[in-house]
């Protein structure tokens, strides 16, 4: 290993000196920002053992690297040629003192102490067929550990159980450590010499986990690998642990922060923020405390003075709503209505023939249904512990719930109005009628307080109990329309005859009971919840668990990427407020 190592990397020393030579010089001085490369390759066409998300998570990645300001080399189920070529276009692009991101998500084999990333439709079959129908790993590394990185990591998504392995290797598993590198992070999804499942839900844990870190803005890479490492060891239970060979050092970043904190720290309002728990508190440290400080005001100048220190905030959506409704009336408009006279609490209430069964707003408000009051089981007692106990909740008033996800046309709407800021890709599917998705849970909130300023109505995410009760539909079964898994009641994996592995328009499949569409699957949906590990200490009455300093919290109803088990009403996840995520969406509520 450690001759091969030394003459590939003399090799690679002549042909970066080559190209370095033909370059221009740049000043040694020089303060501009430093170039950020990456490379990202996504193998899922494996005829003896396909894999269903690898080409889809390298996409993922791709994007978010480039949301990021990478310069992005991309192969998806590439040949022995195309994995050359682009590792070839990646070595031409090192620079010294860049950031560096190499992605690789496919099947992998270990042979004489080195790993090789197999190709697409390979045909290995002999430790011959290797150098063919294999990229060796090194012929990556060894580029990348001349040019010099000032921070690198290198993540490989390919410790899949494969029918290869043992023909090369017998009795080998996973991937072979690498050694420790200068400035260079190698991240492996299991410990080397383990596998894990090539399919199922722990085949996507960790690119899962990973890819929801890095888009965390303004999160240190070594921080977003160590949430890595703990988020997966939790979600397999200790059944997969990811190896990181050394943490790569500060200032690699994917998403970076919009917002201009020293707009904020030179604003009256802001109270100076506790010190940070850890490198993801403090980039939020000052907007959050801005926000504290104005989030009950009625003065439109304070929503206009968080605006403009943060045009692009976590908040941006709600202040315009708010800004928009408490701006100052002209003179002779309608006087403000008197208060309404405080009333004892109402009894529990009803559907009557007097109340529309569906209404919508505005032209381009969502279509609502009536959901009546009531009492329901919440919960499930049959698989995961944080799914438990099975309690009785009561569900006092009726309320109005988006008859369908938002979609990017209702979304694209309060953009166009500017009540929403963020324009979220449709990752080249086309809008219109799908699910809005790539949406954080404060961009979710700010469509709703947007909603509720045009329309005068109160808008809002529903409750946990609110979603799962109007997902039950008013009975107690285990999926929105009854006790077993239908083939095309839902957009799911293993849900359809012909897996789609994307959205598809709002409302292709049967409605529910209360007359609601793709409660099950299809986006992923934000309820107004924190997290919580089980319901012992959750509200009975139907209102949000809420929880000081809550970061993460609940997404329903599972989505196109999940299995049936991740679709059941009572099935529940936790995710981070404040990342975006291409499976994750909403729909509203809207109270009488």
């Amino acid at each position: 290993m450690a001759l091969h190592r030394c003459l590939s990397i003399l090799g690679a020393a002549l042909a970066y000196a080559l190209a370095w030579l033909a370059t221009p010089a740049y000043a040694q001085g020089s303060t501009a920002e430093p170039a950020k490369i990456a490379l990202v390759i996504g193998n899922s066409n494996y005829r003896q053992a396909g894999l269903a998300n690898a080409a889809r998570d390298a996409q993922a990645v791709a994007e978010a690297l480039r949301q990021g300001g990478f310069d992005v080399v991309t192969a998806e189920n590439a040949g022995g040629a195309e994995m050359e070529q682009a590792a070839a276009d990646f070595a031409s692009r090192l620079k010294r003192g860049a950031q560096v991101v190499v992605f690789y998500a496919g099947h992998a084999v270990q042979y004489r102490n080195r790993n090789f990333l197999l190709a697409a439709e390979t045909q290995i079959r002999t430790t011959q067929d290797v150098s063919r129908e294999a990229l060796d790993l090194d012929k990556i590394l060894d580029p990348l550990i001349v040019a010099r990185p000032a921070s690198a990591v290198v993540v490989l998504d390919a410790s899949f159980d494969n029918p290869w392995q043992d023909g090369i290797t017998k009795g080998a598993k996973g991937l072979t450590a690498v050694e420790d590198l200068e400035n260079i992070a190698i991240v492996f999804a299991a410990q080397p010499g383990r596998s894990i499942p090539a399919s199922g839900a722990q085949a996507n844990a960790f690119s899962d986990e990973w890819l929801k870190a890095i888009r965390t803005p303004g999160l240190d890479m070594a921080a977003a690998l160590t949430r890595t490492r703990d988020a997966v060891t939790r979600v397999t239970r200790r059944s997969q642990q990811v190896w990181i060979s050394a943490a790569p050092p500060a200032g690699l970043i994917v998403t970076p922060l919009s917002r201009p904190a020293v707009v904020a720290s030179n604003s009256r309002m802001v109270i100076s923020p506790a010190p940070p728990q850890s490198s993801g508190d403090q980039t939020d440290a000052f907007e959050l405390s801005f926000w504290e400080t104005i989030r009950n005001s009625e003065n439109a100048a304070e929503y206009r003075a968080y605006l403009d220190a943060y045009p692009n905030g976590r908040f941006a959506g709600l202040a315009r709503a708010r800004e928009q409704l408490y701006r100052p009336k002209p003179p002779g408009g309608p006087a403000p209505a008197a208060p309404a006279p405080v009333q004892a609490p109402a009894p529990p209430q009803t559907a009557t023939q007097n109340q529309a069964k569906t209404l919508r707003d505005c032209s381009f408000c969502p279509e609502l249904a009536l959901i009546p009051a009531g009492s329901f089981e919440m919960g499930s007692n049959e698989m995961f512990e944080f799914e438990k106990p099975v309690h009785q909740v009561a569900i006092r008033a009726p309320f109005y719930l988006g008859m369908r996800e938002v979609t990017f046309e209702e979304w694209d709407a309060c953009v166009d109005q500017g009540g929403c800021s963020q324009r979220p890709s449709d990752r080249n599917l086309g809008r219109g009628k799908r699910p809005v998705t790539d949406i954080h849970w404060d961009d979710a909130n700010g469509y709703a307080a947007w909603l509720s300023a045009k329309t005068g109505k109160k808008y809002r995410l529903p409750t946990e109990a609110e979603w799962e009760y109007a997902a039950r539909g008013g009975a107690n079964a285990t999926y929105p329309w009854g006790r077993n898994l239908d083939k095309e009641m839902a957009n799911c994996l293993g849900c359809n005859a012909q897996q789609r592995r994307q959205s598809v328009e709002v409302g292709q499949f049967p409605p529910n009971a209360y007359g609601l569409y793709d409660m099950a699957g299809n986006a992923a949906e934000w309820v107004a919840d924190c997290w919580s590990e089980s319901y012992r200490t959750t509200p009975r009455d139907g209102s949000a668990y809420t929880a000081p300093g809550c970061r993460e919290r609940v997404l329903r109803g599972g989505s196109f990427n999940n299995d049936p088990r991740y679709l059941r009403s009572a099935a529940r996840f936790k995710y981070e407020a404040d990342v975006r995520f291409y499976t994750n969406g909403f729909r509203v509520l809207r109270e009488q």
